[in-house]
């Protein structure tokens, strides 16, 4: 009767402990709606206006261009943002009394507009870090994952192909690590034009990647910023500016965060 009773209690105990662990590893799961950073993401328009004069008589073209980004940091005015540095370069030009002027333009998810500068770029890893005065609200920030992704690891891209981007819509897509070769991360994703810049994030939501290139003949294979180099880019430009920015401020000077008209 003994050994009855107490296997009977041995079972009860088992049985809490398994329907426990179901339980808890319910509530635990998290949907990956809920946890991608698609508030973070920016869409981001240049235009390149390039002004050649011969006495006087000047001439003007206007050269427009989009790239995807994503918000790193919210400052109290405006927000810093990272895209593809080949987005930020301007060449310059070889033309005797010809001028090249940039301006950008920073898009939040729900499609307002704000004006942005370029602050640094760095070309070797293809990065540039960008800040958009007055964007504070209804955006996010991407957190950097405490480490780089495996091959295999499934990720996620936030960004615009071809610009395909709506006001509460962008495009969201599925792919896997590959590994690296010499200077670049390789993942199975597929890119175009305009995913320049845009976040590779793990299915934790956290930053991984920067795709910056894409195989024009294998659209499903594309090449990011190593996460090392992308996490160490953000780390030491982001302090460096946040540091100048709250100089300038206390000192009550212009600054080269407002964009001139």
């Amino acid at each position: 009767m003994y050994n009855k009773i107490k296997k009977t209690i041995i079972f009860i105990i088992m049985a809490l402990g398994i329907s426990s662990c179901a339980c808890s590893s319910k509530y635990q799961r998290q949907n990956a709606a809920d946890i991608l950073p698609r508030k973070a993401f920016v869409h981001l328009e240049k235009s390149l206006i390039v002004k050649s004069c011969n006495g006087t008589q000047c001439i003007s073209m206007n050269f427009r261009s989009s790239a995807s980004g994503f918000i790193v940091n919210l400052h109290s005015d405006g927000a810093f943002i990272i895209t593809a540095a080949h987005f930020c370069k301007d060449s310059s030009p070889s033309i005797e009394n010809t001028t090249v002027t940039s301006r950008y333009k920073a898009k939040r998810l729900d499609g307002t507009a704000f004006e942005a500068v370029s602050l640094h770029y760095q070309e070797d890893i293809d990065v540039c870090l960008v800040y958009a005065e007055g964007m504070t609200e209804d955006v996010s920030i991407v957190r950097i994952a405490s480490r780089g992704p495996r091959p295999g690891e499934k990720i996620y891209n936030i960004g615009a192909p071809q610009s395909i981007v709506g006001p509460n819509m962008v495009p969201i897509l599925e792919g896997r690590f590959n590994g690296e070769l010499e200077h670049n991360a390789f993942y199975t994703l597929p890119a175009a034009p305009g995913s320049s810049g845009s976040m590779i994030v793990n299915e934790q939501g956290e930053l991984i990647g920067l795709l910056h290139s894409v195989f024009m003949r294998f659209h499903v294979l594309s090449l990011s910023t190593k996460y090392e180099d992308l996490k160490e880019y953000i780390d030491k430009y982001l302090c460096k500016y946040l540091l100048y920015k709250s100089v300038m401020q206390d000192l009550e000077l212009s600054d080269i965060f407002t964009a001139k008209n």
